[in-house]
């Protein structure tokens, strides 16, 4: 019996799935390319037979820039899914049956309110691997990461390398001074090299508005708390304020999107787990959104 509906072949849609997703958070083809170990014009025709089997076209190319079509952005989130799920079965029966270790190092600033309730159903579906999260700035965890002490690191904005998983729009929130525009503003913000510090200046420079560093905090929790005690404001991800903080939409310049990047050991290439987390992740992030 015949289908006109078009059939997927498993062993090449994976791939080509595969192909599909690293461009889009890579980027282009030629950093894509790099990633699935592949040369850009096998990529290039693995996106384009997909292209054809699904009558629709995922990607607007130019000479500078790939974007997705409406049709990519919905198939973007099926093909990650697809892809999880394959993962997630193959890890099922070739897991290995000795404890992997997984160190994973996550900016306190881009952790979202969420992340533990990821993490330990992370740890239920993999009881095999060994996972331990190092919280703290992006800049020292990528030292640690060049110094082979973490398996896998989530940063900002501070290095450009690394896969882009997602981008998040950045947000005031705390209490702004009852006196008015002419009282300096009180910041409670985390130490340098913390890329959200440079941003609050740059952003309040452009409007000429006075401000003073009322108190610099060690951790996003303390700078949290600080605020919840009502003694200043701050800049944060969206995902990362509670539901007891105000988000300040008036009286104050927008902010720009933050970017999240995940950056890995080449050392642990091989780890079975490694790609995984960094998927169910993003899964997690897109089912909060």
């Amino acid at each position: 019996m015949s289908h006109s509906n078009p059939s997927f072949k498993l062993e090449t849609d994976l791939l080509a799935l595969r192909s599909f997703v690293a461009v889009v958070e890579e980027g282009g083809f030629s950093a894509a390319a790099k990633r699935v170990h592949r040369s850009q014009s096998a990529i290039s025709l693995q996106i384009a037979k997909l292209e054809d089997r699904l009558h629709n076209k995922l990607l607007e190319r130019t000479s500078r820039s790939v974007t997705m079509t409406p049709a990519g952005e919905t198939f973007l989130s099926y093909a990650r899914r697809i892809l999880a799920l394959a993962d997630e079965a193959s890890l099922a029966v070739s897991a290995p049956d000795e404890p992997t270790r997984l160190r994973v190092g996550f900016a306190d600033y881009l952790a979202p309110l969420h992340l533990p309730a990821l993490l330990a159903r992370f740890r239920r579906a993999h009881p095999n691997c060994d996972l331990t999260l190092n919280l703290g700035l992006g800049g020292p965890l990528l030292t640690s990461l060049q110094k082979d002490e973490l398996d896998l690191v989530f940063a900002g904005p501070e290095s450009p390398a690394g896969q882009l998983l997602w981008e998040e729009q950045l947000v005031w929130t705390g209490h702004l001074p009852a006196e008015g525009s002419s009282t300096p503003l009180d910041l409670v913000l985390m130490p340098s090299p913390c890329s959200y510090r440079a941003i609050a200046f740059d952003t309040l420079a452009k409007i000429n508005r006075t401000w003073k560093l009322s108190i610099e905090a060690n951790s996003v929790q303390a700078v949290e708390s600080t605020l919840q005690a009502g003694l200043g404001l701050s800049v944060l991800p969206r995902s990362a304020v509670p539901d007891s903080l105000p988000i300040i939409r008036e009286g104050l310049p927008e902010l720009p999107k933050t970017s999240v990047r995940a950056h890995r050991n080449p050392n642990q290439e091989h780890n079975p787990y490694l790609q995984r987390f960094i998927d169910f992740l993003v899964e997690g992030m897109d089912a909060a959104a």
